[in-house]
């Protein structure tokens, strides 16, 4: 493919997933998607945009933020008119006819961003105003747009036998109990919060691993999100299931995430970044300058520790116990993706790939450039077999193995390297990058006209749609998706055997394309 024909979904035609063709592209592989049953694909990361018009036929279900509760909370974004009402059924006091009515205003507003039946709504508002009780009438249509009183949850997960699918991890009595006691308190149902989702703003890193994952065309929506592009990831038939975990040193939220994904059935969970690695941290000389409330543990000075504290040293260290057993437990019964990392290292992996173990039964991606070298960036060179490789981008890098320099880069600058022999430093970097989806607004990773997120009935700025993602993030995403859509498709088997050379020859056998680095 020479590099002026180069289009939006270059990476899926590197794959060779998808074959141009005069009326747009085929995928045999997506014919045959579309028709089995969808493998769902949990994201474990900062969460996404729910309603960007290229994700909202995704999710199977609301996104779990395990950030303000560490058992998980849902959001509700309601407008003020509805959770006035809410309120009031709650509390038994206000006008419920005049708050019906504010709050049917408020849904007539945004009713083309949350797929309400706005007809229906309207008979049930005209009721509560015939009616000389209005209470049972009001309810009735809260309980249309699915608002509840704040004394009933909403959202409970249905993890099903939580006792016999931790006992089948087999991880013994103490992380049994501990993983069943956190299990417990997510089964009692997830808080509920009445703000809009904050993902839908910061949320861009796990958006644009999503659109990697399963983004596709709008369904039905064409005259609200008329600006959006017919976007696909690798696997635009699979569902999937959200889980943001704050960006901290705290595990605790991170097993929770773990532990959901895997009682809520899904055959793939991702996790596109790394995690901190707590063992390494401790192992530092002890330090003044240091002296955050990680290493201070003093038991005889309880002030300075909160209660519980899951940031204090001991409490980090027994919770990375807990998660690398629970992580090693899942990869033999779960397809788990984990990110190869970005920090260069060629002979080291990202925790917490490095796990002893974990990289032999987890499927660890690294990164690879269009022109199938590695990327600059990317970690990891174990044995070919044991790392799976998926285009990405590249960066720059000078050192004496390695010598690449976007030209580009310099246009415009006080640099002249004009008249220079640029040949051998241009030979290696590849200036492309897969396209994938950012937050709408202007707090996303593609610059935006917009100062916030819009309502789509207003239409959707779509430079605030799409961005160049990459790293070793953007090569785990792809690789979520193709493996998703290879089980999928029968092509691997539900439960995963075999590692990364499995997932290769399972490609090889569909007709897609797999690169190797060459040696370095």
């Amino acid at each position: 493919m020479a590099e002026r024909d180069i289009f939006y979904l270059w990476h899926l035609e590197h794959l060779g997933l998808i074959t141009r063709t005069t009326g747009g592209w085929a995928s045999p592989l997506w014919d045959a998607a579309q028709d089995a049953d969808p493998v769902t694909v949990a994201i474990i990361d900062s969460g996404l945009d729910p309603l960007h018009p290229n994700l909202r036929d995704a999710l199977s279900g609301p996104q779990i933020d395990f950030g303000p509760t560490g058992t998980g909370a849902v959001y509700r974004d309601a407008g003020k008119g509805v959770a006035d009402l809410r309120q009031a059924l709650a509390t038994s006091q206000g006008d419920l006819k005049a708050l019906v009515t504010d709050a049917l205003a408020d849904l007539a507003a945004h009713v083309a961003g949350h797929g309400i039946n706005l007809g229906q709504l309207e008979q049930l508002h005209d009721a509560v105003q015939g009616a000389d009780n209005p209470t049972a009438a009001a309810q009735a249509f809260a309980d249309a747009i699915g608002v509840q009183p704040a004394a009933r949850p909403a959202v409970v997960p249905d993890f099903g036998d939580i006792a016999g699918k931790i006992a089948a991890l087999d991880l013994g009595a103490d992380h049994n109990a501990a993983l069943t006691a956190i299990a417990g308190q997510m089964a009692g149902g997830f808080a509920q919060i009445d703000l809009p989702d904050p993902a839908s703003y910061f949320g861009a890193h796990g958006t644009a691993c999503a659109g990697l994952v399963g983004g596709r065309p709008p369904r039905g929506h064409s005259h609200t999100f008329f600006s959006a592009l017919p976007y696909f990831g690798v696997n635009p038939f699979c569902t999937i299931a959200s889980y943001a975990t704050p960006y901290s040193h705290e595990i605790r939220p991170v097993i929770a995430a773990l532990l959901a994904a895997y009682l809520g059935g899904a055959q793939v969970i991702l996790m596109p970044r790394g995690l901190p690695d707590v063992a390494t941290r401790a192992s530092l000389p002890p330090s003044p300058r240091r002296l955050t409330r990680i290493e201070h543990h003093d038991s005889s000075r309880p002030e300075t520790l909160v209660h519980d504290d899951q940031a204090s040293l001991p409490a980090l260290m027994q919770d990375q116990t807990l998660i690398e057993a629970l992580l090693l437990a899942i990869a033999k019964r779960r397809y788990l993706i984990l990110a190869a990392g970005n920090e260069g290292q060629r002979h080291t992996l990202a925790y917490p790939a490095t796990v002893a173990g974990l990289v032999d039964q987890a499927v660890v991606v690294a990164a690879v450039t269009r022109a199938g070298q590695r990327a600059s960036y990317s970690s990891g060179t174990p044995e070919p077999a044991a790392l799976l490789h998926m285009p990405s981008d590249d960066a720059e890098v000078l050192n004496r193995d390695d010598q690449r320099i976007d030209i580009g880069s310099f246009d415009g600058s006080d640099y002249n390297i004009g008249g220079r022999d640029t040949k051998g430093l241009m030979s290696g970097y590849t200036p492309w990058a897969p396209l994938s989806l950012d937050v709408r607004g202007a707090y996303g990773f593609a610059a935006s006209a917009q100062r916030d997120v819009p309502d789509y009935d207003d239409g959707v700025d779509i430079a605030s749609l799409y961005t160049l993602f990459g790293g070793t993030s953007a090569a785990a995403a792809q690789a979520a998706g193709l493996i998703s859509l290879l089980v999928q498709t029968g092509r691997l088997p539900a439960t995963p055997a075999g590692g990364a050379m499995a997932i290769v020859t399972a490609m090889q056998e569909a007709g897609l394309h797999h690169d190797y680095p060459p040696d370095d």
